[in-house]
């Protein structure tokens, strides 16, 4: 924690001087967030949505465009291919750009940067090529398991093969280190817009289910591949051109810190992915695609949160480092404060047009439920606003806090979701999710105010 010992943190009580909603701090705090912090985070959150906002946009536009030409039931065969590559990629894939974040920083030279880097892209090379075989082989199993139709098997199969291209380092990690928001943010709108001119191609010539995941597939490997390449130049320009050469070392608090985050990952999988899973083994096909367009729509919350975070993460990591724990607080408290004015005024506005939204766009087959959008609206604006304590929680060094806490809350999530969504269907589901969410972001709250004293130290 830069020159600041542990001992002189705790000395005179550092619960009460560093607390996590700090209620003074003064002119010096003050002009710190004005003069660097916040000008920052808020820089980069700008670059980053007015990019990803037009991705967005495009990408909703080609995800409407199919579920109207689908239609609920081939849209849920759909949806089900990409849940079950995000669920195996999310197992066996090691996710290594929070660590690359987080330790790429550190060295004073070069080499401890592609240290850090070669590290990393060997874990993530391996555990792809682990995931991809994994979810292949694994395809029969699970279709029989879930009582999925035989002919959606080699869609299955087929959106496995993302596993190998996200190699997480470069495609997330190295530009948020270097701060090349807007370049990626290109790269995704050009990806877009390549994908909405090919789902409106195939539209007019052949309108087929493989057709349009074939598109959304090959997109996306799209997405990996030009973002690899624009990190390699970057490192190139940033390292040299021999950085890769350097021979794999392998750091503990490295190892350690990759471990426990990606168990995290791992313990997310149910709260991301299994309200599908539930939907399709107890409600009809028909269900999953009408539940899908709801989360799309709501999800149009979490796009605007998700610039934040990539955003205030780095900014949270590199603060922390130089011991500024009390201006870190108070840019969460203003951060916080800003960012649920913004959801609930985003929130208000998508429940008065959402059943506009889908009876115009995707048509009236996806009215069916449209109470629970409503609920699900309400339940991503509330998380919207809470968006910073997730990134401190991890910045802060409490990583392995962070999985306890996931893994408790998501115990109780599973045995809520099959329960209830047993019980009350899609309702059931949202229930669910609401628990999850309020036991999840309460307890890390709570644990950063009791523990203010010790932000950035676990990581020494």
């Amino acid at each position: 924690m830069g020159e600041v010992s542990k001992s002189a943190l705790y000395q005179g009580g550092a619960r009460k001087t560093l607390p996590f909603w700090p209620k003074d701090g003064g002119r010096r705090v003050l002009g710190i967030i004005k003069g660097t912090a916040l000008r920052s985070i808020i820089r980069n959150v700008g670059i980053i949505f007015l990019g990803n906002s037009t991705a967005s946009a495009l990408n909703l536009i080609s995800f409407t465009l199919l579920a109207s030409h689908l239609g609920p039931k081939m849209l849920a065969v759909f949806v089900l291919a990409q849940t079950y590559a995000l669920i195996f990629n999310d197992i066996f894939n090691v996710q290594t750009w929070e660590s690359l974040v987080k330790f790429g920083p550190e060295g004073t030279n070069g080499k401890k940067t592609a240290d850090v880097i070669v590290l990393n892209v060997a874990i993530d090379i391996v555990s792809g090529l682990t995931a991809c075989i994994i979810a292949v082989s694994s395809v029969g199993l699970v279709a029989r398991l879930f009582g999925w139709e035989e002919s959606s098997q080699i869609y299955l199969a087929a959106y496995s093969l993302t596993a190998l291209f996200n190699i997480t380092s470069l495609t997330i990690g190295v530009p948020r280190l270097f701060d090349q928001f807007f370049a990626v943010a290109k790269i995704g709108f050009c990806v877009a817009l390549v994908r909405l001119l090919a789902i409106v191609a195939t539209i007019n010539f052949t309108n087929t289910l493989g057709a349009y995941i074939g598109i959304f597939l090959i997109c996306d490997i799209l997405n990996n591949i030009a973002t690899v390449c624009f990190s390699l130049m970057l490192l190139r320009a940033k390292l040299g051109s021999g950085w890769w050469k350097n021979p794999i070392v392998f750091d503990r608090r490295q190892l350690r810190f990759i471990w426990w985050t990606n168990l995290r990952t791992i313990l997310r999988i149910p709260v991301r992915h299994f309200d599908m899973l539930v939907i399709s083994s107890v409600m009809s096909l028909e269900k999953v695609g009408i539940y899908k367009v709801y989360k799309e729509i709501a999800n149009i919350i979490n796009r605007i949160g998700d610039p934040v975070n990539q955003a205030i993460y780095p900014e949270f990591t590199k603060m922390l480092s130089c011991g500024k724990t009390q201006a870190t607080a108070e840019i969460t408290r203003r951060t916080t404060i800003l960012l649920s004015c913004i959801g609930a005024a985003l929130t208000l506005t998508l429940l008065i047009a959402s059943k506009q939204i889908v009876s115009r766009f995707f048509g009236e087959a996806y009215l069916a439920d449209i109470n629970v959008l409503y609920c699900l609206l309400i339940l991503l604006g509330i998380n919207f606003s809470i968006v910073p304590i997730n990134s401190l929680f991890i910045a802060a060094g409490f990583v392995r806090y962070s999985f306890l806490i996931v893994l408790m809350t998501n115990m109780i999530y599973l045995a809520c979701v099959f329960g209830l969504g047993s019980l009350f269907g899609m309702y059931g589901v949202v229930m669910a999710f609401a628990v999850q969410m309020a036991l999840n972001q309460g307890a890390k709250g709570y644990f950063l105010w009791k523990h203010s004293g010790e932000w950035g130290l676990l990581n020494k």
